[in-house]
């Protein structure tokens, strides 16, 4: 059994004097290449990982109230289902926001119980938000029998972050959550929403996220100012090239072109969204080699762009990839998420990555007094019951 079923078994026994009906297991994500592409309608490698929320959930349609509980946070929310506002809970408006979708979908709310907990780091970059949307939203859809396909799981947990909570985000963290399959990345078209699966295993080398446990949040950090920035860009672009509505639909020739007629800031967001999107290829093409080495080039020129062309890399996470270039067993790192925290994607050879990680580690806490986690993780299966 999950530990963290009979948890919630445990909880429900004692705050509702019930057993759930059934769970809904929802995992955050990696992306292995192409950050920040996905409002800009680019291209992204997300994958879901084994690090998860498990909520499980009673109906009580008798009853117009519905009673949550975070057990991580030791915290709970009731409220009622006609009456669905923000509220003054951060982690509570994440699954408002999921009922306020269903109801503007026409999908009648009834009342229910659900307890959830995991083992995502909030504010990781791991996605722990989109996996409470998604497995939330998938939890109501089997309690309501409303029979929403994948795709419209991931609308309503992206129309929770954009209309409910005020974070310009993308479809890549739902989407990454919602369809993942073991050992398979994603390689997403943002534009038209086709992806293909991409085998995904790295041989003699492993994933490891090193967490700089720098806390962000996106609808109060930097992260907003981004799509506001390309979308000037593109304003800049279309002096000349009005036809063009996104910095996917721009090559390098036009940009070069433009360059003279927007500010340095917009001229380097928008060359970063080009070569990032160029790595989402490239990255793909080396798995098809199993040529590992191209693979960590790759991720040292994304950290590259993301700490210098974007701008939402910080002091903690430029010196944990900082951290691993003397490290022979360490092919490549980046910066991982929306930015101004979170954790670094290491690929590193599975002999040496345990003692490689304490050392990093170790530096990392003398230089800052922060005490760093990792993870050593691995590809798998996207929401879906337990």
């Amino acid at each position: 059994m999950d530990t963290f079923e009979e948890t919630i078994r445990l909880h429900f026994q004692k705050n509702f004097e019930k057993e759930p009906q059934f769970f809904v297991k929802a995992p955050g994500r990696i992306n292995l290449i192409g950050e920040h592409t996905d409002y800009n309608l680019g291209f992204a490698l997300p994958a879901a990982i084994d690090m998860h929320l498990l909520f499980g959930f009673r109906p009580n349609p008798i009853s117009s109230t519905f009673r949550l509980v975070a057990l991580d946070m030791e915290d709970d929310f009731q409220g009622n289902i006609n009456q669905i506002e923000k509220s003054h809970k951060n982690w509570a408006n994440y699954l408002l926001g999921v009922m306020k979708s269903f109801e503007n979908r026409g999908i009648r709310l009834q009342g229910f119980d659900c307890i959830f907990c995991g083992n995502i780091p909030v504010g990781g970059g791991l996605s722990s938000s989109a996996a409470m949307e998604c497995g939330f939203a998938k939890g109501l859809d089997q309690m309501l029998q409303s029979k929403l396909d994948k795709w419209e799981i991931v609308r309503i947990g992206q129309e929770t972050e954009n209309n409910f909570l005020g974070v310009q985000s993308g479809i890549l963290d739902q989407f990454s959550s919602t369809f993942g399959l073991v050992n398979q990345a994603m390689l997403l078209d943002c534009q038209d929403k086709n992806f293909e699966y991409v085998n995904a295993q790295f041989g003699d080398y492993e994933l490891v996220l090193i967490n700089s446990k720098v806390k962000h949040n996106h609808s109060d950090s930097g992260y907003n100012d981004r799509p506001k920035e390309c979308q000037e860009a593109i304003a800049a672009i279309q002096k000349r090239y009005p036809n063009i509505h996104s910095l996917r639909a721009v090559s390098q020739n036009v940009l070069a072109e433009c360059e003279t007629i927007m500010s340095n800031k917009h001229f380097r967001r928008a060359q970063f969204i080009l070569h990032e999107n160029a790595r989402v290829h490239a990255f793909c093409e080396a798995f098809q080699k199993n040529d590992f080495f191209s693979l960590g080039r790759i991720l040292y020129q994304s950290h590259f762009g993301l700490q210098y062309f974007y701008d939402v890399s910080c002091t903690e996470l430029d010196l944990l990839v900082d951290l691993t270039r003397n490290e022979n067993a360490v092919l490549g790192a980046r910066m991982m998420g929306g930015g101004f925290g979170g954790c670094t994607l290491n690929l590193i050879h599975k002999d040496h990555s345990k003692e490689v990680t304490e050392r990093i580690m170790k530096t990392y806490y003398q230089q800052t007094k922060v005490s760093p986690e990792a993870y050593f993780i691995s590809i798998e299966n996207g929401v879906g019951l337990l």
